[in-house]
């Protein structure tokens, strides 16, 4: 495991970010160095897992479809990092 987060840092800028949902903390690792509006799909690394976040109609989601709310407060608190807002 440590060897895989061991490459993530080396190839990646390491902005990481916090949320908290339903009463727990959530630590995320964001892997796309530019963020720009208009983005509709970015990878995270979230718990262990390197996961994709996607925009369906105005609506952020994970590619495998669960937990939205998860995903648009996870979209939210990297838009206002980035002041990106779309």
């Amino acid at each position: 495991m440590e060897d895989t987060i061991g490459l993530l840092e080396e190839y990646f800028d390491k902005k990481k970010f916090r949320v908290t949902y339903k009463q727990q903390d959530y630590d995320i690792v964001l892997l796309k160095k530019d963020l720009i509006q208009g983005t509709s799909e970015i990878n995270i690394f979230l718990d262990g897992v390197v996961q994709k976040l996607v925009k369906r109609d105005s609506r952020w989601s994970f590619d495998h479809g669960n937990d939205e709310e998860l995903a648009n407060d996870i979209w939210r608190v990297i838009s206002l990092r980035y002041r990106i807002f779309n």
